[in-house]
């Protein structure tokens, strides 16, 4: 992971290094050329788009794909927001060169530098990019048990978490943002991440898209505990007027309805073919 990081680093110092060597005479003065940083910063906001859209003030949905060999691209979605003197994201791009493309726009289009990472659970599309995060000086928050599961699934690890999130039900603040541990749902340490200011509510992995027909991955679900979960985060924020999920299309509060009718289907379909009985 770190090695990716690494190839980069070496080849921006490269490039810096090539600048200075004696250029070839031509009609375009040095002033106007970009210089080989410039350039290859370009190279990678154009391999790893980043789309920033604006939904309040102060306020950014991150979207950025990754493509799964034979598969199509998936859309991940993350939160920017600008609190004071501090730019937090909520969760990073897939990928360590997706999350320095993301980096890089954020401090292009918002004007300032992420400084704080709030990682919603350990699964790639989440911590992929943290090593990225951490390498540009990011502070990084997480649930206390996202370093575990995140070594032992092979991710890279986030160097720090909150002991504070482990309980059910648990809230912390970072800055003016709120951070929360539903419980167990679509992870075993999914957070979510609410802006008082705002009414936003970003609901990760843990709350489906609107376009959704199904939960996606639930290798590591708890069926059991995810709908008391939802419905905590629901009795928590009720006067939240944009959820936004970790995939797909926002919505209001119906969008936590939305994945509660979907995770009732899932619990009476595993329930059904346990007992043998046909749907």
């Amino acid at each position: 992971m770190r090695f990716a990081l690494c190839l980069l680093s070496a080849s921006l110092l490269s490039l810096s290094a090539c600048g200075n060597s004696q250029s070839t005479p031509s009609d375009t003065s040095s002033a106007d050329r970009p210089s080989p940083v410039q350039s290859s910063l370009t190279d990678l906001q154009k391999a790893y788009p980043i789309t920033l859209s604006k939904i309040a003030d102060n306020v950014w949905v991150h979207t950025s794909t990754y493509t799964i060999p034979g598969q199509s691209p998936i859309p991940v979605n993350g939160l920017v927001i600008v609190d004071g003197e501090d730019v937090i994201l909520a969760d990073a791009a897939w990928g360590e060169l997706a999350t320095l493309s993301l980096l890089e726009t954020v401090e292009q289009e918002v004007g300032k530098p992420v400084t704080k990472l709030i990682t919603t659970h350990h699964h790639a599309d989440r911590v992929m990019g943290v090593d990225a995060a951490e390498w540009k000086g990011v502070e990084v928050f997480t649930h206390p048990d996202t370093p575990a599961l995140a070594a032992r699934s092979g991710w890279p690890v986030p160097n720090t978490s909150v002991a504070a999130l482990r309980q059910p039900g648990s809230r912390i603040k970072v800055g003016n943002v709120e951070v929360a541990y539903p419980g167990p749902g679509h992870a075993q340490d999914n957070l979510v991440v609410y802006i008082p200011s705002e009414n936003i509510l970003y609901g990760g992995c843990a709350v489906r898209g609107a376009e959704s027909k199904s939960l996606g991955n639930v290798s590591d679900a708890d069926l059991s505990t995810w709908a008391e979960s939802l419905a905590w985060v629901k009795a928590t924020y009720p006067e939240a007027k944009l959820v936004v999920p970790g995939h797909g299309k926002g919505a209001d509060l119906s969008l936590i309805d939305h994945s509660l009718k979907m995770l009732s289907a899932e619990v009476n379909s595993q329930s059904a073919d346990s007992t043998g009985d046909t749907p």
